[in-house]
């Protein structure tokens, strides 16, 4: 596939459902051809008859859902279309100023002063390759070059739709003058959306945090996990940072996905490249998608698919990018006690469950030095690493294990795993034919510990709501039923020697939740029982449970709102993964 980098045939404009009058106006303002469509069936075989060429699709925000905008991405990857989607939200006016800003970016000439920027958060030191790279000891100068503004920028770092971290700098919706209104009953937003605490309240490594009008660059690649979150995801249109740029007067358009993914720094570098050669984003979203592979496709283009940098543009500042001071770690990493670094030495085994032995010594010793977990601990890290010498049924210890885990989920959330991060790899994505509890696909990868292959954990991912189940490799995960005030996990199958399990609610902004006590499971268990949370804390948050049975771990945890549950109409495609 070649990269477009000069003119080409104007690529046609779809105009879906409601949104058909202002595309067919739009169409004629780019100077494309255009064509309606009125179901899905019909956009979706609409855009694979544009192989090898640019589609523009404009269609109402509620009608651009994960469904139809994964199938789109899938059909577009399959037959090499340059895909742009536009959601045009219910508000006539605030459709008609998106749609302008659209027909005057096609046209628009170069504004500001650097060509490209890259910024990698998961290095400290820049990827090489880029002009203007920076890392996350750089953020610093990032910041300030993004200020001055630049034709495109490529941000890798962590996310969630609505703030993404750059170093000790917080790009967020809610400190700038575009953040919304107090979020609603129904709707679907943060707890500081809606008048609760800031989930980084507690965070002390931060510089500064900068609004939507910080980023003034007119094309955006977000290498980050849902940093556009389609109708019907977990967060509104209107309490997505990503979304609020395209309001703004700099962000023409922006390139995203619209769930959890992993990706090495190499990916930005690769994609910054795309861009200085004039690939247009259409061609950027398409690129990562193949890169993929079996997986799904989930990045999308979101406006014009044709906009890229434009040909006049300079090649900005051959100057090399103004050093930073190095960033701090954003939680000081303790000293290790006294007789700490000298851990029960243990040959690296290659029976599995005695390998995972080692891995919960290992993410109990990271919990330690992250601070979420007393010096106490470390006996705890001793005893399973001792116990990967001696695999054998273990009650006390499997019993130490979930209280561990249990205060783990209350202090610090429900993905257990990212201790693990830095030394571990993951596979490519498997589709599973199983739904999550809100009705959408269940992918499955596996953890890998880079230096104890025999350890690997396997982690499912709902394409919706992100991690989903930590198992050990051949696990499968339980079925959720959420009620009015419980949680209940059916197991796929009885547990011969029983078990223990706990549950905790997420923690937001440094406030630790209490976690159920330990419970004892008899043999032969097939469910598992919580009570949800009483207090109507506002804005999403998660709930997860931890269960510790015969050596093996696992953590099981899904979504809530204050009204108790996130669940859409399920699909009836697949093996079903929830309860009604």
């Amino acid at each position: 596939m070649s990269i477009s980098t000069g003119a080409t045939a104007p690529g046609l404009v779809l105009g879906h459902a409601g949104a058909a009058g202002p595309a067919r106006a739009h169409a004629a303002a780019l100077g494309r051809p255009f064509r309606p469509t009125a179901s899905r069936q019909e956009l979706v075989e609409a855009v694979a008859a544009a192989a090898g060429a640019p589609a523009f699709v404009l269609a109402p925000e509620a009608e651009l859902d994960l469904g139809l905008t994964g199938e789109l991405a899938e059909t577009a990857r399959g037959h090499a279309v340059r895909l742009g989607v536009l959601p045009l939200p219910p508000d006539p006016a605030a459709a008609a100023r998106l749609l302008d800003r659209s027909a005057r970016a096609a046209v628009a000439g170069p504004r500001h002063p650097h060509r490209t920027l890259h910024y990698c958060d998961f290095r400290s030191e820049a990827v090489p390759g880029p002009r203007h790279s920076y890392g996350s000891a750089d953020s610093d100068a990032f910041v300030a070059r993004l200020a001055e503004g630049a034709e495109a920028v490529v941000l890798h770092g962590h996310g969630n739709g609505a703030d993404f971290r750059v170093g000790r700098h917080v790009l967020c919706l809610q400190v700038d003058p575009l953040r919304p209104a107090p979020g609603r009953p129904g709707e679907q937003y943060l707890p500081c959306q809606g008048g609760g605490p800031c989930r980084l309240e507690h965070k002390t490594g931060f510089r500064a945090f900068h609004g939507a009008g910080a980023v003034r660059t007119r094309l955006l690649v977000l290498l980050s996990c849902s940093a556009w979150q389609p109708a019907g995801g977990l967060l509104g249109p209107r309490f997505q940072l990503a979304r609020r740029l395209l309001d703004g007067p700099h962000v023409a358009g922006f390139v995203a996905s619209t769930r959890i993914n992993h990706g090495t720094p190499q990916l930005g570098a690769a994609v910054e490249r795309l861009l200085d050669t004039g690939a247009p984003l259409g061609e950027v979203a398409l690129r990562i998608n193949l890169l993929a592979g079996e997986g799904l496709a989930s990045y999308l283009c979101v406006g014009d698919p044709e906009l890229r940098i434009p040909a006049d543009a300079g090649p900005g500042s051959a100057e090399a990018p103004a050093a930073g001071s190095r960033a701090p770690a954003r939680r000081a990493a303790r000293p290790a006690p006294a007789g700490a670094a000298a851990a029960v030495p243990v040959p690296v085994p290659d029976e599995p469950r005695a390998a995972r032995r080692l891995v919960q010594s290992r993410i109990v010793r990271s919990a330690v030095a992250a601070g979420d977990r007393p010096d106490a601990d470390l006996a705890l890290a001793d005893r399973l690493a001792a116990a990967a010498l001696r695999p054998a049924p273990d009650g006390e210890l499997d019993r130490l294990l979930c209280a561990f885990l249990g205060a783990t989920l209350a202090r610090r959330g429900p993905d257990v795993h990212d201790y693990l991060s830095g030394s571990v790899g993951y596979s490519p994505e498997e589709r599973t034919g199983l739904l999550h509890h809100c009705g959408h696909r269940l992918l499955r990868l596996r953890i890998v510990p880079r230096d104890l292959p025999a350890g690997a954990l396997a982690l499912y991912v709902c394409e919706r709501c992100g991690s989903a189940h930590t198992l050990p490799p051949g696990g499968e995960p339980p079925r959720a039923a959420l009620g009015p005030t419980t949680l209940t996990l059916h197991l796929a199958r009885p547990l011969a020697a029983g078990g223990r399990y706990t549950a905790a609610r997420q923690p937001i902004g440094g406030h630790p939740e209490a976690a159920l006590p330990v419970a004892e499971l008899a043999p032969g268990a097939r469910e598992i029982t919580v009570p949800l949370p009483r207090d109507g804390a506002p804005g999403l948050r998660r709930i997860a449970v931890a269960l510790v049975a015969d050596g093996e771990f696992s953590v099981h945890q899904l979504p809530l709102t204050d009204d108790r549950s996130t669940r859409t109409t399920p699909r009836k495609a697949g093996r079903p993964c929830w309860t009604p």
